[in-house]
């Protein structure tokens, strides 16, 4: 994308250009990291909850995403015992407080539920047979399974889920089934990057034994070809259908997102097709991940996202403060929201709300969110 020329640049730019919101309606999201930004101890612990979302509805955000992850979901859900330890504040319900604080406030919440990546170990929820998981679930890279040069297999990182294993959805959904019967008022699901961490995946026994009843020939050596990514999508492919298709059986108001990076054509190399998803109508909103300090470099990867997506999915921009990358200063923030509008961006989603200063704040209320503004919803 860096190095396109400007009259490519200038097509794109104009395709994706779309209708502007309507006036007064757009979502302002804010990414909250939920088992680690509120304390152990209960009183405290909702007091910050309090005081945080008093501190969003203030400076009228009207969506927050609140990153429930797997470890989070055994502590929370299952009650269980070690993973309480991993997420303290579930033991006093801080998703049920955030829900509650949230509602009185006026704001939305949509979990945010990485159903792939962002495992550690494989004591991990996922792979743990005392939760109903399986440890032939996770994902093999390449470099775990085939020695290098220097006849070195890398150690098992045990980093994602491999989506492809029909028992590893099915546990997903049947937990997500006990979480929406506990919090009944949540108003969607967030699905956080679905797929692989790095290219390179998946070498697991389904995947190799699958891959070469249907294309004739080992995956290892293809693992980066054409065919290896068509295959690769199907797991997260068939995952996401069926969580739609759960959450339109329970509420046709619950909302269905997604988010990943700018650039479909490298998301698709990983397993996160949401190009596909978007276009064929089962995402709500996707929200493009565009991390970049340069104004210019949000602008194109935006403009890119758009144009991808119309018209069958609407786009918010995922502007970044602080990230595991970066450090984006106030003003750039505020030009990039300027920028989503400009493109016609029905919302943007902002990272991260731990990360928000003062100043921040300040800049956002006599800024680009000085009036409310309603959430663009079903």
């Amino acid at each position: 994308m860096t190095n396109m020329v400007r009259r490519d640049w200038m097509k794109l730019s104009a395709a994706a250009v779309l209708a502007p919101p309507a006036p007064g309606v757009e979502a302002r999201a804010v990414w909250l990291h939920l088992p680690t930004m509120f304390d152990a101890s209960a009183s405290k612990g909702k007091q910050q909850v309090r005081a945080e979302v008093q501190k969003l509805a203030e400076h009228n955000f009207n969506l927050v995403l609140p990153w429930v992850p797997t470890e989070y979901l055994a502590a929370l859900v299952d009650g269980d015992a070690e993973f309480l330890k991993q997420c303290p504040n579930a033991a006093w319900d801080s998703l049920g407080v955030l829900l509650e604080e949230c509602s009185k406030a006026g704001l939305a919440v949509d979990i945010w539920y990485p159903p792939s990546e962002y495992r550690s170990s494989p004591t991990a929820p996922d792979f743990n047979p005392r939760l109903g998981g399986d440890p032939a679930w996770a994902a093999v890279r390449i470099n775990e399974f085939r020695p290098d040069a220097g006849g070195r297999v890398a150690p098992r990182k045990w980093e994602d889920v491999c989506l492809q294993h029909p028992g590893a959805r099915a546990w997903q959904l049947r937990r997500m089934v006990k979480f929406l019967d506990r919090y009944p008022t949540i108003s969607g699901v967030h699905i956080e990057e679905p797929g692989y961490t790095y290219r390179g995946n998946c070498l697991c026994a389904l995947c190799r034994e699958v891959f070469e009843k249907l294309y004739g020939g080992p995956l290892a050596g293809v693992i980066d070809g054409s065919e290896a990514e068509d295959f690769r999508v199907l797991g997260t492919s068939f995952f996401m259908w069926e969580l739609r298709e759960l959450l339109r059986s329970r509420s046709p108001k619950l909302v269905f997102s997604a988010n990943g990076g700018p650039n479909w054509r490298n998301d698709r190399k990983i397993g996160r097709d949401w190009g596909r998803w978007g276009l064929s109508g089962w995402l709500d909103y996707y929200a493009s991940q565009v991390y970049s300090t340069k104004t210019e470099d949000f602008r194109k990867l935006l403009a890119m996202t758009i144009s991808d997506l119309k018209p069958g999915c609407p786009v918010y921009g995922g502007i970044a403060f602080e990230w595991s990358g970066g450090k984006n200063t106030v003003e750039e923030v505020m030009r990039q929201i300027e920028v989503s509008r400009e493109l016609g961006a029905p919302g943007v989603c902002l990272f991260y709300a731990g990360s928000f200063t003062p100043e921040f704040y300040q800049a956002l209320g006599k800024g680009p969110f000085r009036a409310p503004a309603k959430l663009p919803r079903r």
